[in-house]
This record gives structure tokens, C-alpha cells and sequence, in this order.
């Protein structure tokens, strides 16, 4: 019963996060310009693709060994404060920001960096709404603050609401374990870092393939290209993409605990469940989002960029099917495993990038965006199946040519 309710609670809060967000972004895209949305886009990509990589591949091995949540600390806290300072420096450069900004920047990369590394630990103690509330309660905290007008300034509504999220998460004490001797898995740290380093890479390429489109298009300061795709990608793939990270979320602690979970049958029946899942949620959040831009935005049925829907209607559904995939390789690959999904991604990813930054320099505005779009879809298929070869080899120990 205590386990259905922490579910439950969970879920409450991941739901309170999501619709938070989708309300921010469509009030940012109704109420502001174009440079302001991408100036929002910019900000919240680089907050969490570089928050994120702060834990350095990190969450994928507490859950496995939670002992390390407490050991680990000290030497996340000292990458974090250096990977946030040098991007920060990279980005003060390259985006001619105030120092001001740029200091705000730092901050948010640090307070979220801290938020992830809770995020991580308190999942890996099972303590579950513990875990979603600094995943995704900071949402609803900047909501207030754009409602309320009390804050204008972008930048600063993620630094307090990350603060007040951070002031929570200190009294509710998720990362403490109750029962560790239940969960502890006794790795090493050698081997936890040897891990970490494996998940690092597979980490990059993930965070690169959710946020690096936007970061490389602001980066580049084509803001026609960035507000067109931000806007479609905000009303079509919302509901998808957040029910699916709920499912990942969910399906890590529950598989890990289940004696019989590592068998490529148990793996089939997930799968085949998730694919139905995965279309019924991709149908719903494609329709939502078109009556979103008809409805709300008031935009013709006639001057809807058909393409972008369809293509990231396609994302929605390969990232939803790939849940799986990347939880059974986050829970069962060893490290040379690891490293051999790693390499294969870190291929497609190095290409996906550099026709990213080709397609920037030959083309601008909304075509753009439409090609960007197709890039990703590509991607993030590539994933898929380089995943589930490794997966037939992690759970039937076939050789992987």
C-alpha cells in the first residue's frame, strides 16, 4: 500500500511538473517576441544539458549500488563548481552576455546540477516522490513566478526556483537510504568510476540529442529557426515525451528489484507493452498539440507546418519505444558493453551535430528548423537500433558484430 501511494504521489507531482511547463511555454510563446522565446529556449537548454552532465554518468550507477551515493558526493560538488565555470566562460564569450547573465548562468548549471545528483540518489533509494519532487517541482515553483510578474527577469526565475526546490530537498532527506544493505550491489569505487566513465558517454549523446538542436541554433543566432522549432516541438511533443521519462523513471527501480527481469522474454513483454503505450501517448500529445496551435495560438489549419508535426510526432514515438532499451542497458550492460553502445553513439551523434551546424550555414529561418527536425528523428532512430543489437547481446550473450 506505502509503495502505491509513494507511486501515486510520484505521479502527482511529474503531472503538476508537466503541465506547469506546457503552460510556461505556451504563455512565452503567446505573450513574447521572437527573441525573447529563443533567449528562453537558449537558457533552459543549456541549464539542463549542462546540469545534467554534471553527474558525469553518475545516476545510472547509484542506482545500481547506493552505497555510493554519500562517497560520491564531494568529487561530484568539485566537477560540478568546474564544468559550470568553464561553460559558463565558453558561453560569456560566444553569447556576449553581461556578467550578470553569465553569473546567473553559473548558478543555475550548479543549483541544477544539485537538484539532478538528489534526483538520482533518491531514486536509487527508492524513495520515489522524493526523487520526482527535485526532478520536477522547480516547474511549478517558476510558473508561480511568471503569473505572479514578480520576477521578469528569465534567468533569475530559475535561480529561485531552483533555490526553493534545493531548501525542500534538504529537509525531505531522499538521498538517505533506510534500508542499503537490501539494495547495496557492493561495487567498488574503482569500478563505479570505470562505470561512471562508460555512462558518461551514453549520458553526452542522450543530453545532446534532447537539447543540443536548440543550444547549437541559438548558439549560432538564428532565432527564426529556434522559435519556429521550439514552438512546435512545446505544443506536439509535450505529453508524450514527460509520460514516457515517467515510465523510465518508474520502470529503473522496478526492473532492478525483480528476480527474473534479466531475460530476453521479460524484456520482449516489457517492450511489446511499451510500443502500445508509446503510440496511444504519441496520438494523444500530436492531437492536443494541434488544437493547442488552431485554438490557442490561432494559427489557420492551412498555415500549419504539417512536416514538423509529422516529424516530431516521429521523435515522440522512437524516444517512447527506446525507454526500454535504455533502461535494460542502464541496469544489465557491463562496461565493455557500455563502451561498445557508447562508441555507435557517439558516432551518430558526432554526424547528427555536424549536419546541424552544415544546415545552419547553408539555410535559415523555418526550413531550418523542418531539416533539424528530420536530423533528429534520424538520430534518435539510430539509437533505437543500436540499443536493441546490444540489448540481444546483453540478455542472450550473442556477439555483437
Amino acid at each position: 500500500m506505502k509503495k502505491k501511494i509513494d507511486l501515486l504521489v510520484s505521479f502527482g507531482i511529474y503531472g503538476i511538473g508537466l503541465l506547469s511547463f506546457l503552460i510556461i511555454e505556451i504563455v512565452i510563446i503567446k505573450k513574447y517576441n521572437i527573441s525573447s522565446v529563443a533567449n528562453w529556449s537558449f537558457y533552459k537548454s543549456t541549464i539542463i544539458l549542462i546540469g545534467s552532465f554534471t553527474l558525469l554518468g553518475y545516476d545510472q550507477v547509484l542506482l545500481r549500488d547506493p552505497k555510493l551515493i554519500k562517497i560520491h558526493f564531494k568529487r561530484f560538488f568539485t566537477r560540478a563548481l568546474v564544468v559550470s565555470l568553464c561553460s559558463t566562460l565558453i558561453i560569456f564569450f560566444v553569447k556576449d552576455y553581461s556578467w550578470g547573465n553569465a553569473f546567473l548562468i553559473f548558478l543555475g548549471i550548479v543549483l541544477y546540477g544539485l537538484m539532478n545528483y538528489n534526483t538520482a540518489a533518491s531514486r536509487a533509494n527508492n524513495n520515489l516522490w522524493k526523487s520526482q519532487f527535485s526532478k520536477n517541482f522547480w516547474k511549478f515553483f517558476i510558473l508561480l513566478l511568471l503569473l505572479s510578474n514578480f520576477v521578469h527577469d528569465i534567468f533569475l526565475c530559475f535561480i529561485i526556483a531552483f533555490s526553493l526546490t534545493i531548501v525542500f530537498i534538504f529537509f525531505f532527506k531522499g538521498y538517505i537510504s533506510k534500508n542499503n544493505k537490501n539494495l547495496t550491489n557492493n561495487i567498488s569505487v574503482n569500478e563505479a568510476e570505470g562505470l561512471s566513465r562508460a555512462f558518461l558517454i551514453t549520458s553526452i549523446t542522450l543530453l545532446l540529442a534532447i537539447y543540443g538542436e536548440q543550444f547549437l541554433i541559438n548558439l549560432y543566432g538564428d532565432e527564426v529557426a529556434s522559435a519556429h522549432l521550439f514552438k512546435y516541438f512545446a505544443v506536439i511533443t509535450p505529453i508524450a515525451l514527460s509520460l514516457n521519462g515517467f515510465l523510465g523513471f518508474y520502470l529503473g527501480p522496478k526492473i532492478i528489484r525483480e528476480s527474473n527481469s534479466k531475460s530476453y522474454k521479460s524484456y520482449k513483454l516489457l517492450f511489446n507493452r511499451v510500443l502500445l503505450f508509446s503510440i496511444f501517448n504519441t496520438l494523444i500529445s500530436s492531437v492536443v498539440g494541434v488544437l493547442f496551435l488552431k485554438y490557442y495560438l490561432d494559427i489557420d489549419i492551412l498555415d500549419f507546418d504539417f512536416s514538423l508535426i509529422l516529424t516530431l510526432s516521429g521523435v515522440s514515438f522512437i524516444r517512447g519505444i527506446y525507454v526500454t532499451n535504455s533502461v535494460y542497458v542502464g541496469l544489465y550492460a557491463n562496461k565493455s558493453e557500455l563502451l561498445g553502445v557508447a562508441r555507435y553513439f557517439g558516432i551518430f551523434t558526432a554526424l547528427y551535430l555536424i549536419s546541424i551546424v552544415v544546415a545552419l550555414f547553408l539555410f535559415s529561418g523555418i526550413f531550418t528548423a523542418q531539416i533539424i527536425s528530420v536530423l533528429s528523428l534520424i538520430n534518435w532512430i539510430s539509437r533505437f537500433v543500436v540499443s536493441n543489437i546490444y540489448i540481444k547481446r546483453i540478455l542472450n550473450k550473442k556477439a555483437v558484430v
